[in-house]
């Protein structure tokens, strides 16, 4: 039997032998794309329940790393004539690099020209363009965006997708961490070394947990929240409006249909493809890895097929990877941002074996517990060997994909 995954612009056939059952998981197609008027009526019953989106001050929006439509949003409210001429467009960075031009015009599509003098850029590192909120469990300080403190009437706009330690994307995300101060974000991240802060789950998730008594700090805010659900080719599929927690709810109710799936065994051997964007890079590689690691069986393999073209992808967190203690790895009192990562990687490592097939060097995924595979069918002849009786599954666009052990 001859089992096809996609590896870049190429497909590699990979055999396995007849006797041998694979499962195949995958994405949910969903019916079609939202239309303007359907959307418009959206936005028109949260406008009943909160204010109009023509009275907004603020806009609070995605940068260029998430996938949001924000340009196409804006746009159906400028044509309805929903966007005030005094509004102020802030581009939620979190800890991000701030954008650039390109960048810009990208999240403003072809609004940019008009609005570009009325946008503000969130820095992290800058407290003077914050204010100081309160504090949450443990006495640590919360600060928020000055201008998103003093704003009368806000309009978040954000998409929802599975994150691998949030448990969404989405929500309330735009603010914490999109508008808070960089040690916030940092003592967020410290709890992700937990695996209770998984894909898809938000009910006992630690970082979730701290998101909220964030939130809890700005829950006299006025804001309306529109939310949009996006297939895997980013296109708009659904669209949620309201007040951000109820929004954000139920737009995770239709991600999970849609990208997740329970699953009841466990399997010896998971092939993971990884599609573009998502297969540019080691960074980014983690996502596809962090959606499917949990139905693989102790001691089992996953091979993740990405050529990471780009290399590396975040040189901090590679040479983070230099000082990393392997005698212990229990993160929590780390203060380096992305420590969280390479802590989950290394007890993922020590429970399955993950492997690469990629066109890095060969000691570049091992710095980071990923073992380099120069040939998967070697590795997939000798699992496989005499066992009948093996579990094997593939999961397309792995970066998307989210199995969830059941």
């Amino acid at each position: 039997m001859l089992v096809s995954v996609c590896y870049g612009k190429d497909k590699l056939e990979l055999k396995l032998p007849d006797s041998v059952e694979c499962d195949y998981y995958e994405c949910k197609a969903i019916a079609k794309n939202i239309d303007a008027h359907a959307f418009l009526g959206r936005v028109t019953m949260a406008e009943k329940e909160l204010y109009l989106v023509s009275q907004a001050d603020l806009f609070v929006v995605n940068d260029a790393y998430r996938p949001t439509p924000t340009d196409e949003i804006l746009n159906r409210l400028y044509q309805n004539g929903r966007l005030s001429k005094k509004a102020t467009f802030l581009v939620a960075t979190g800890c991000h690099q701030p954008p650039d031009e390109t960048q810009l015009k990208s999240i403003f599509g072809n609004l940019y020209g008009k609005l570009k003098n009325r946008i503000l850029i969130h820095n992290a590192l800058d407290k003077s363009s914050m204010v100081h909120l309160g504090e949450i469990e443990g006495g640590h300080p919360v600060y928020i965006n000055r201008f998103f403190y003093e704003a009368e009437k806000v309009v978040v706009i954000g998409s929802v997708e599975p994150h691998y330690f949030a448990g969404y994307t989405g929500g309330r995300k735009a603010i914490f961490p999109g508008l808070c101060d960089y040690e916030t974000t940092v003592q967020n991240h410290r709890l992700a070394v937990s695996f209770d802060a998984s894909p898809v789950k938000l009910e006992g998730n630690p970082v979730e947990q701290n998101l909220q008594l964030m939130m809890s700090l700005i829950a006299d805010k006025s804001i309306l929240s529109i939310q949009t659900v996006l297939d895997k080719n980013n296109q708009m599929q659904a669209v949620f409006c309201g007040k951000i927690d109820s929004s954000f709810r139920r737009a995770c109710e239709l991600v999970q249909k849609i990208y997740s799936t329970k699953i009841n065994k466990r399997y010896d051997l998971l092939l993971a493809e990884v599609l573009p964007p998502l297969d540019s890079n080691l960074y980014q590689l983690q996502k596809s890895l962090e959606n499917s690691q949990t139905v693989v069986a102790d001691s089992g393999t996953i091979i993740l097929f990405s050529p990471c073209k780009e290399g590396i992808g975040s040189d901090s967190f590679y040479r983070l990877a230099d000082r990393w203690r392997e005698s212990s790895l229990d993160a929590e009192d780390e203060d380096d941002f992305g420590i969280h990562k390479l802590s989950r990687v290394a007890q993922i490592a020590q429970r399955i074996d993950v492997r690469l097939y990629s066109e890095l060097a060969e000691d570049v995924p091992d710095k980071v517990f990923i073992k380099t595979e120069k040939n998967p069918q070697e590795i997939i002849d000798r699992l496989i060997g005499n066992n009948k009786s093996i579990r094997v599954a593939l999961v397309r666009d792995a970066g998307h994909t989210v199995l969830r052990a059941h």
